[in-house]
């Protein structure tokens, strides 16, 4: 597409940079404008002055998904510019109160996570630790809150229509630039990492994970047939061919559900937590949530296609596979 913009903004994270994108067509669009820090908003304003704007110039702000590497600094350019939010609409009430999000979900999986193997001693640094990213972000409230399909024009030649591709978290959606053949993706597809399927609560609920790994291979597949070829993604450099990447990621998963299942085989019925010691050994304890969600979705996976199946064995779930 022409008249777009990369900006690469840092982060706080391991993640590294995370690229907002800058449209000039029409009035100024942002989508993802990074963290709630002081050097993402210089690196912001920057490169806008560079372009020869301001923040009072931006007229929409687009969130692919709520995580807070992405929004975190929309709250703070809608103050300064009346910019209008869109984001999907399973993220609205993740971003009008996110504090209150993070407390559902901890709740909910400082039980989950000792009922699927996880030490008593690694549980509190495990649902505790995103606190310490609070700072990074405030609440947000969206004005548009988009639905598979809706069309946000740009102005006479260009549309952007949001298709939901739920996985690294539920309110996820691409942005398509049919006429283009490109796509804004967000973390859903990348030029070389994959994203991590986090577990959450299934959006409305207080009770229901989600299944993200198979919701996210769904996805893929989705975006997969859609006639777009250039992905503009949430990190890391331009996707040249988006139909490619995908054929890639999903031979990754691939790959990985099968180790899961040789663990299996090789080792016996055993809990998702003794699973992600022996696939990922040298994993942090920061790292934990991630790991168990990579597991997960792969046991996730695997019990669809009936493989494996989940067995209670002493108040805590083990998986077992299934005999051909």
């Amino acid at each position: 597409m022409n008249d777009v913009e990369r900006i690469a903004i840092p982060t706080p994270f391991q993640i590294g940079r995370v690229n907002c994108y800058a449209i000039t067509r029409g009035s100024l669009t942002l989508i993802d404008p990074g963290p709630l820090t002081d050097d993402a908003y210089t690196e912001l304003t920057d490169s806008l002055e560079g372009l020869g704007y301001a923040t009072e110039d931006v007229d929409r702000v687009l969130i692919t998904h709520p995580h807070i590497d992405h929004f975190g600094l929309a709250d703070r350019i809608r103050n300064e510019s009346e910019a209008t939010i869109c984001a999907h609409r399973d993220a609205v009430d993740v971003l009008a109160d996110p504090t209150a999000n993070f407390e559902r979900e901890q709740a909910f999986f400082r039980p989950y996570l000792a009922s699927v193997g996880v030490p008593e001693q690694l549980l509190e640094t495990v649902v505790t630790l995103p606190e310490s990213y609070n700072r990074f972000r405030e609440p947000v409230a969206v004005d548009r809150a988009l639905a598979e399909g809706d069309e946000i024009v740009l102005d006479e030649t260009t549309t952007l229509e949001a298709i939901h591709t739920p996985g690294h978290a539920p309110a996820s959606v691409c942005f398509l630039d049919r006429e283009r053949q490109s796509a804004f993706t967000g973390d859903h597809v990348m030029a070389d990492i994959s994203p991590n399927p986090l577990l959450t609560l299934e959006p409305g609920t207080t009770d229901q994970r989600t299944r993200s790994l198979p919701d996210y291979l769904a996805a893929l597949e989705r975006i997969a047939t859609e006639d777009v070829t250039t992905g503009y993604g949430g990190h890391r450099d331009i996707i040249p061919d988006i139909p490619n990447r995908v054929e890639e990621i999903v031979a990754h998963h691939d790959e990985r559900s099968d180790r899961v299942s040789g663990l299996l085989a090789d080792h016996g019925p055993m809990t998702p937590y003794k699973l992600m010691t022996l696939e990922f050994p040298d994993l942090p304890a920061t790292e934990t949530f991630a790991g168990m969600s990579e597991i997960i979705g792969h046991l996730d996976v695997l019990e669809d296609a009936s493989r494996v199946e989940k067995v209670e064995r002493d108040e805590q779930s083990t998986y077992e596979l299934i005999d051909a």
